[in-house]
């Protein structure tokens, strides 16, 4: 059994906090930039971008805390007459509208292939991120029209908090199970909205890179390495393979799973104790692929990106 994984455990560096999907008073948001950065300083968190919505938002002053320019995008027309969410990292400049119209192709967003987005973030040297595909309404086929983004949120802080619609692990699912090597994210998508029966949607979630230096390019090749795990309430603490056995130790949570190919894998509930804080799979051949994923004891989630299996 040949296994395809580039396990951040296992790998020399710091373990770096930040979230990727951020909007300010430039857009939607409820914080101006500044005090929006001072916000996930004081949480914890060591990197962040902001990515209003259609602008490149530049922060002078950034607190102390890693910046990675971002835009989120809308574009494209879905099956279900929706649009796709595109959040774009480590872009160089802007990609423009024009009132209601994409400057590089002339056209209205609506009319503009999602596809032509992604290759202009790629084109700048940057990465695409398939944002809250379940809030988005997009089909499986939607998901598929599109390649060379580099992974899709699985959790969004914000669709959870006021729709119920922050989890996508089944568009995640679905993209694996094509042998897609496609990341799975945890992002606030922040807007700093709450009322009374609504909880802040700031600094909820996030991903864990492990990384040698807390610069950009650092940050952004262990990101595209995989190299990285999203949470948005358990800390996984080590994930060790050896031979035919995964190793899983963690804070400590209600259950563990192990998630592969249709029938395959398997999930272990804490039913005779209070919690879990260790577990270990053995390999059985047909899973195809592994993610991991844990739930704490107050409905909170981690997820590992995905292990591939693959036959010598």
């Amino acid at each position: 059994m040949k296994i395809r994984f580039n396990n951040p455990f296992a790998i020399e560096g710091n373990w770096y906090k930040g979230n990727l999907h951020t909007h300010t008073t430039n857009s939607d948001g409820s914080l101006s930039p500044i005090n929006t950065v001072k916000q996930y300083k004081s949480a914890g968190y060591q990197f962040l971008a902001i990515t209003d919505h259609c602008k490149l938002t530049k922060v002078e002053d950034d607190q102390g805390v890693l910046l990675i320019n971002g835009e989120e995008l809308h574009c494209g027309t879905t099956q279900a007459n929706s649009c796709f969410h595109i959040v774009a990292l480590n872009i160089k400049e802007q990609i423009s509208y024009a009132g209601e119209q994409i400057v590089a192709f002339k056209k209205k967003w609506q009319d503009v292939d999602p596809q032509q987005i992604i290759d202009l973030i790629e084109f700048q040297g940057g990465e695409a991120i398939l944002a809250h595909p379940y809030w988005s309404a997009l089909t499986t086929n939607d998901i598929f029209s599109c390649f060379g983004y580099i992974g899709t949120e699985v959790f969004n802080t914000s669709c959870f908090h006021r729709w119920d619609k922050g989890y996508s692990m089944v568009y995640w699912d679905n993209l694996l199970s094509a042998k897609k090597n496609i990341f799975g994210f945890a992002s606030d998508d922040a807007h700093n909205h709450s009322n009374d029966h609504c909880p802040n949607d700031a600094c909820g979630a996030w991903i864990m890179v492990k990384s040698k230096n807390l610069d950009v390019n650092s940050i952004m090749n262990s990101i595209k390495q995989g190299l990285f795990y999203a949470s948005w309430g358990p800390e996984i603490k080590n994930v060790k393979i050896e031979k035919d056995t995964i190793y899983v130790i963690t804070s400590p949570v209600q259950s563990i799973s192990f998630i592969g190919m249709n029938g395959t894998g398997e999930m272990f509930t804490a039913l005779k104790k209070d919690s879990y804080s260790q577990v270990e799979y053995k390999i059985r051949g047909g899973e195809k692929y592994i993610r991991i994923q844990c739930m704490d004891l107050q409905g909170k989630m981690a997820w590992t990106n995905a292990i591939f299996l693959e036959k010598e």
